[in-house]
């Protein structure tokens, strides 16, 4: 059996993806363990806000990337944060290439 060659672009977008997808599980076990970390150190049962601010970005990176590999595969994406709303799509006709 064959094995299709694959572009050099498709390929780095497989690449781009599983490195999100890491990136985002790292991220989101680092914060599970930094919550579970506040409830045993001293105060025992109280997170700092600051373990919550942690928290907090460690979980926006991996949405941003996510939402810049949307962007790249041509999709739609809206973030919002309470009356905060980001909306970013491809314009029609845009190959991405500036002139």
């Amino acid at each position: 059996m064959k094995i299709p060659k694959v572009k050099d672009q498709q390929a780095e977008g497989t690449r781009s993806f599983w490195l999100s997808r890491l990136t985002f599980a790292i991220c989101f076990f680092v914060s599970v363990a930094l919550i579970v970390t506040g409830f045993i150190v001293p105060p025992t049962g109280v997170i700092d806000g600051s373990v919550l601010t942690a928290v907090g970005e460690l979980l926006l990176f991996p949405t941003l990337l996510y939402g810049f590999r949307a962007v790249e595969m041509g999709l739609n994406v809206r973030f919002q944060k309470g009356e905060t709303s980001i909306e970013i799509h491809k314009q029609e006709g845009d190959d991405g290439n500036a002139d």
